[in-house]
């Protein structure tokens, strides 16, 4: 599992799935962390290393926001000259205090648009 530290509003745009994609831009401390040489055919070449799930987490200390979520893939995009990785399922969450996420807004909003339409029909009987 590999660890990465994030800001607070992608953080949160990842636990709220609003971003599937994580970049990282090319420079030296990343190629050192995700690149592998490989000789090939008397070749040295680089490899990406993959990983199955990531640990993400929001600022330091012992109760840090974090997540434990699948990593797909991890790649390189040559038009931005960034590495991705291609998150997945989000399989543990930690000090998380976002009280309430998209979906329960607009189930909230459907639950109060039924009621004003049930009353709407009570009034014409």
């Amino acid at each position: 599992m590999y660890k990465l530290s994030i800001n607070k509003e992608l953080f949160s745009d990842i636990l709220l799935k609003k971003i599937n994609i994580l970049e990282k831009k090319n420079n030296n401390y990343w190629k050192k962390e995700l690149l592998e040489p490989t000789i090939i055919d008397d070749k040295l070449t680089y490899t990406i290393k993959q990983f199955d799930k990531l640990q993400i987490t929001n600022g330091l200390g012992k109760n840090q926001p974090q997540l434990i979520i699948e990593c797909k893939k991890v790649d390189y995009d040559i038009e931005n000259g960034c590495f991705q990785f291609y998150l997945g399922k989000i399989f543990e969450q930690k000090n998380i205090n976002i009280v309430e996420d998209e979906k329960d807004i607009i189930i909230k909003q459907l639950l109060e648009e039924r009621e004003k339409l049930l009353e709407m029909l009570n009034l014409k009987k």
